[in-house]
């Protein structure tokens, strides 16, 4: 391939991958947890917004660095839908010519811009790129480690190691206050290394100050009241074993969560009979797979294998099922439901592991050909099934999440002197922000007593709008049903779904 046509491949990829990350990022409402984010970096100061944090038992306590840089960044740009969203679009697209870059250093032209490829299109990504939470973040971050941790990959000690050691440490200090999952991949990253290198003196240069800079975030995780019993952290818990975990997250870090049935049908519907009606598409996406896998099988088995990529295809192979193992401990221990976005550091080894399947070797038999054909012929399938999630995401509504913009205007236009309405779930900040200024945060009622709650609260208003988020998962969780605790004193009028939303009228009895 000539130069020209290599750089023109390769600024079109990056381009299509910028386009996708900024394409249609504000036509949807922010939903709950976007709401969570703006809340945590709203304030006068980087002081208010860090004594916020400290005083909440949520995940997010240990997320300071995503909430700080946000506040920074609505200083300059606002708290629009495209402002707050295009921090992490940025941050997505600064991940992929990271990686791409880091790709090309290590293995070559044809990885780097196979890499490129699927990181570009990538739906996982694309969704994360226009999120406003702390993953996109994490995994810039998470790229910027493995570009600095390169150099020591090579078998020698190479020209600005040094300098890439220190960037590296700064980086993996820096990051681990962004989340405590920087932690998983950054172990992942020493174990692979010294098992697959097995150069003791050069592993402890690089990993022995690697620690001592991770120590200020490790103090100031460990200061906070929940880490003793990491269980107490209010994280949404797993009902399904780990092994149902781990599936989903393979699948999304692969083509996303919107290629198979929506998420939100999953939740409450009948799993086995939603799933059953998107079969054909999870069986093409089997196929490719088993492909995929088959084929990094055969290449690892080659006896030709070049010694030159060897040993980076097995470390980041080791990296893969190590991340994977430290990811179910860490499930297992804070119970948490382990989800594709907790994901990033597995997502940057299988980016890497994915083009190794069409390498070409110095092998002239039909087998091997045929090997060839059936992996490129996989990795096409995912790069189109990518897209074909992404338009999903774009435009398909049964993959929407809830739509606050729509949930504030129904709820000015029910309002009045004698019809309050009270908000028991949800981002309570996001209502205002589309124009309700009326509705009452109810978050802190007691469920157990909730219709004496809601008369105290409401002044005894003769009629309530009670607005609820996730009715399903909320009930669970505080273990009480909204409509049994209402009738108490109220009477059902009439109820009001929109996704992920119910709105109850009720009136006295």
């Amino acid at each position: 391939m000539s130069n020209f046509k290599y750089y023109l491949i390769t600024l079109l990829t990056l381009v299509l991958g910028v386009l996708l990350r900024f394409f249609m990022i504000s036509d949807k409402s922010l939903w709950l947890d976007e709401g969570f984010s703006l809340y945590y970096s709203e304030g006068s100061s980087w002081q208010e917004i860090i004594s916020r944090l400290l005083g909440t038992d949520t995940g997010d306590r240990f997320q300071p660095l995503y909430y700080l840089v946000l506040y920074y960044w609505q200083q300059v740009f606002g708290n629009s839908e495209f402002a707050v969203r295009s921090l992490s679009a940025c941050l997505g697209v600064g991940a992929v010519i990271i990686l791409y870059y880091t790709a090309l250093q290590l293995y070559g032209r044809k990885h780097a811009i196979w890499m490129a490829l699927f990181l570009s299109v990538s739906s996982y990504a694309i969704y994360y790129s226009q999120q406003t939470r702390a993953y996109a973040m994490l995994l810039f971050l998470a790229a910027l480690q493995m570009y600095f941790f390169s150099k020591a990959l090579h078998p020698r000690q190479t020209q600005g190691e040094v300098i890439s050691r220190w960037m590296f440490w700064l980086v993996t200090g820096f990051s681990l206050f962004c989340s405590v999952l920087v932690g998983i991949f950054t172990l992942s990253l020493c174990l692979s290394h010294i098992i697959i290198y097995r150069q003791p003196k050069r592993w402890l240069q690089w990993w022995l100050p690697a620690a001592l800079f991770c120590l200020p975030a490790i103090a100031f995780y460990l200061a906070s009241p929940v880490a003793a019993t990491p269980t107490k952290v209010h994280v949404t818990l797993s009902r399904q074993p780990v092994i149902q975990n781990l599936v989903f997250v393979i699948y999304g870090l692969l083509v996303g969560e919107t290629y198979g049935p929506p998420i939100e049908q999953l939740r409450d519907g009948n799993r086995v009979k939603i799933i059953l009606n998107y079969l054909p598409q999870l069986l093409i996406l089997a196929v490719a797979i088993a492909l995929l896998f088959f084929s990094l099988l055969r290449v690892w088995r080659l006896k030709n294998n070049d010694e030159q990529y060897q040993k980076l295809d097995n470390f980041f192979a080791l990296l893969f099922i190590i991340s994977i193992g430290i990811a179910i401990l860490f499930a297992i221990v804070t119970k948490m439901n382990w989800l594709p976005r907790h994901s990033f550091y597995i997502y940057i080894s299988l980016a890497f592991l994915i083009p190794v399947a069409i390498r070409k070797y110095k092998i002239k038999s039909k087998k091997y050909q045929n090997l060839f054909n059936y992996a490129s012929v996989a990795i096409i399938a995912i790069l189109f099934i990518n897209l074909y999630s992404t338009s999903n995401y774009y435009f398909n509504k049964a993959y929407e999440r809830e739509d606050y913009r729509v949930v504030a205007q129904y709820l000015s236009t029910n309002q009045s002197p004698s019809i309050k309405s009270i908000l028991i779930y949800g981002a309570p900040n996001l209502l205002p922000y589309y124009g309700d200024t009326k509705t009452i945060n109810g978050l802190g009622l007691d469920t157990s007593n909730l219709a004496e709650e809601v008369k105290t609260i409401s002044n005894n208003a003769d009629k309530v709008l009670i607005a609820i988020s996730f009715q399903s998962f909320w009930e669970f969780k505080k273990n009480f049903s909204l409509e049994k605790s209402m009738n108490k004193l109220y009477k059902l009028q009439s109820k009001v779904s929109f996704t992920n939303f119910n709105i109850y009228h009720y009136v006295k009895k």
